[in-house]
């Protein structure tokens, strides 16, 4: 009777070693696979803009616009968290608007300490610089969805009179995208180069390269609108640098036949095999829409004439992005579809850019 019993404990033992292991390899795969995508969301924003731009306002009047739009941010912060998004991308003004003159614009600018010099958390260091509570909400913002976050808005660095370009009222003034960590620390700023009529702004003396490492993805380039139609510095920080993201603010309005906002941004994912994270305003009535999240086989993208209403894309993106070349052996297929897919409903919108495959229900 004993060693039946220890027959049988030798069994049990056994098929529970075979179980863990076989359970075990099923967690190494699900991770395995987890760890080559990441969650990315961009943001459609119908942006709340001041009523007369070239009004004269004070900081605070300033701040209450401004956190109208943030308030806004914020509510799609936390709707991408549901979804475990781990970065997520803001459009051009769209938290302060646009047509200031350059003295009218200066209430909205926050001060921009040099993300080189100075390591800054500007949600656990609000008193450490005046003049940031842009800053400080967007930092905030990061912390509380615990995700990678990329806005843009104006900021203001001072000047001396000793430099040459420095403009008369002592201060350089940038159309500015910023990245926070999910910890809330100011990664890195870039500093549009490439303006479209923007009298409220500076060109920076030296173009901005800028990437900036993420520990889910590696490397992304990041730039502003126009300056995707330019070599400095769209084409150089992929060439220089070895990016295969792309985080893309913009306030594009687009113009038939070869300046629509989503051509432009499928174009340049698939001519230079990247993923491109692209967030349009939206404003129908001035011709501004167009948002999507592009890899070089697929995009899913907003574009909506009518509806004035905002418009959030959550997507799962590999992070080595299959290009062209190679793409019959790596799909499978021997003509690779460049599909793509308007999600014109309003919402939140859900998709699987991990690879050329059905598609997963929508999450609503």
């Amino acid at each position: 009777m004993s060693g039946a019993r220890s027959k049988l404990a030798l069994f049990l033992c056994g098929c529970y070693v075979v179980a863990l292991g076989a359970h075990t390899g099923e967690e190494s795969v699900a991770d395995h696979h987890e760890a080559e995508y990441y969650v990315a969301a961009v943001y459609e924003h119908p942006s709340i803009l001041s009523l007369n731009p070239l009004a004269l306002i004070s900081r605070q009047e300033a701040l209450e616009l401004m956190n109208q739009n943030l308030d806004i941010y914020e509510q799609q912060v936390m709707t991408a968290a549901q979804k475990d998004v781990q970065i997520i991308v803001f459009p051009e003004d769209g938290i302060h608007g646009f047509n200031f003159t350059r003295t009218s614009i200066y209430p909205f600018l926050d001060f921009m300490p040099s993300p080189q010099v100075v390591r800054w958390n500007p949600c656990l260091e609000p008193h450490r610089f005046n003049d940031t509570e842009v800053l400080q909400r967007l930092s905030c913002m990061a912390i509380r969805g615990d995700m990678f976050l990329v806005a843009n808005l104006g900021t203001k660095e001072p000047c001396h009179s000793s430099d040459p370009r420095c403009p008369k009222d002592g201060r350089y003034q940038f159309n500015t995208n910023v990245v926070f960590s999910n910890n809330g620390t100011l990664v890195d700023r870039y500093r549009k180069h490439n303006l479209y009529f923007e009298a409220a702004f500076d060109v920076p003396l030296k173009v901005d390269l800028i990437t900036f490492d993420t520990p889910f993805a590696g490397r992304f380039g990041i730039f502003t609108c126009f300056d995707i139609l330019f070599f400095d510095p769209a084409i150089r920080v992929l060439r220089d640098y070895k990016v295969k993201h792309v985080v893309y603010p913009t306030a594009w309005m687009n113009q038939l036949p070869l300046l629509a906002a989503i051509e432009i941004q499928k174009a340049f994912a698939v001519a230079f095999g990247i993923n491109v994270l692209a967030a349009n305003v939206h404003h129908p009535v001035l011709g501004m829409t167009g948002s999507g999240i592009h890899t070089p086989l697929e995009s899913f993208w907003y574009h909506d004439m009518e509806n004035p209403k905002s418009h959030l894309i959550i997507a799962q993106v590999a992070k080595n992005p299959v290009g062209l070349i190679g793409a019959e052996n790596a799909t499978g297929e021997t003509d690779p579809s460049h599909r793509s897919h308007s999600v014109a409903q309003t919402g939140v919108e859900w998709h699987d850019l991990s690879s050329p495959k059905p598609l997963p229900p929508r999450l609503k």
